[in-house]
């Protein structure tokens, strides 16, 4: 899938996302309390964003490099400049799990937990963070779906040059 196609994707993403993390928050608490959070997480937007890419990528990286042979030496971390896209790379083809985990983790640990935290909690703060977080991984919710068919043992290697991955081996 092209970059282009995968970013209007990830553009229309934004509304299901916003959705079904408000709509409970809304239900339990009330909108004035995510309004509160939300303006605060706005005066701390842009540190929030340049950590929160470090932190995403760093948790692919993280994360495949435990399941590549070479470790730490099969990541590369970079910007396409074209798309202004942070990324990371893992050189070596991996089993289906392992890249699985490594694609899925950000979107877990720096999204779904903070919203989750944050519905349990009525934190609109914690809410504003999740959402965002979400929506930056909106790009690999699409990659972790176009994944679900696969068996177990297959070997996925990360594209060298652009957004996704390919097939090696379907077992």
């Amino acid at each position: 899938m092209g970059a282009g196609k995968i970013t209007l994707l990830s553009f229309l993403l934004i509304i299901p996302i916003t959705f079904f993390t408000l709509a409970p928050f809304i239900f339990i608490w009330d909108y004035n309390l995510f309004e509160t959070g939300r303006q605060q997480f706005m005066d701390y937007i842009l540190p929030i964003i340049l950590l929160g890419i470090v932190v995403h990528e760093g948790l692919h990286g993280i994360a495949w490099a435990i399941f590549a042979k070479n470790g730490l030496k099969s990541i590369r971390f970079g910007i396409n400049w074209n798309y202004l896209a942070p990324y990371c790379h893992c050189k070596e083809p991996l089993r289906f799990w392992h890249y699985f985990t490594g694609a899925a983790l950000p979107l877990v640990i720096t999204g779904l937990i903070p919203s989750i935290a944050a519905i349990i909690i009525g934190n609109g703060f914690l809410l504003s963070l999740g959402i965002l977080f979400i929506w930056a991984a909106s790009g690999d919710i699409i990659m972790l779906y176009s994944m679900r068919h696969f068996k177990r043992d297959t070997l996925i290697a990360d594209h060298p040059d652009k957004i996704g991955f390919y097939v090696i081996d379907n077992i």
